[in-house]
């Protein structure tokens, strides 16, 4: 749905507009999934910090299920669309995006042979960060965001092997300006896995 991702894939007006009717679609189910799922971010304020973080590793986990649910529905569409080499440049904006997330990623961990340990290590890395944004003012969080994502992706990369330090990076490709994919304003996008654009 991005228009500087429609750029860099140099896609076509006329694809465009169906690629847009598919991102709609995506995101509306992903959002009728998430309620059915019980997934309600607003409520967890009214909780205790101990609860709170235990709900939200819970959303965390029915999100990535409902997203990879999503993603093997619509994505199939997207690559009636594009061509082989437009989709495989999506997944890399795709993977640059997510960040140390990508590294949960069924699809990713699959392609780079992660081991159950290296999964537990990552998910307490994860745990590790969420918690470090715990507490923080929600005016300075997105700025405490930015600044905690290269630490918590090296930290995370840091146990991958070098063959898989070295897959990882190919899959990103060559760096894109993920700032492109920021809404004005700084605003929290509402559907953040970019697979959908």
């Amino acid at each position: 749905n991005s228009p500087a991702v429609q750029k860099e894939l140099a896609v076509s007006e006329d694809k465009v507009e169906k690629l847009k009717d598919i991102a709609t679609d995506a995101r509306q189910e992903a959002q009728e999934k998430a309620q059915d799922a019980g997934i309600d971010y607003r409520g967890l304020r009214d909780l205790p910090e101990e609860e709170q973080a235990k709900k939200m590793a819970e959303y965390r986990t029915k999100s990535a299920e409902i997203q990879k649910t999503v993603n093997d529905t619509f994505m199939p569409k997207v690559a009636e669309i594009l061509d082989k080499a437009q989709m495989t440049r999506l997944h890399e904006i795709a993977v640059q995006f997510a960040g140390p997330s990508a590294l949960s990623d069924a699809g990713v961990v699959k392609d780079l042979g992660l081991s159950k340990e290296q999964q537990d290590k990552i998910a307490a890395i994860d745990k590790d960060f969420a918690g470090k944004m715990r507490g923080v003012p929600r005016a300075e969080r997105m700025a405490k965001m930015t600044e905690l994502r290269g630490e918590h992706l090296a930290k995370a990369t840091e146990v991958l092997t070098k063959d898989q330090q070295a897959k990882f990076t190919e899959m990103k490709g060559k760096a894109f300006d993920l700032k492109q994919l920021q809404p004005p304003g700084g605003g929290r996008r509402r559907n953040r896995k970019s697979e959908s654009k």
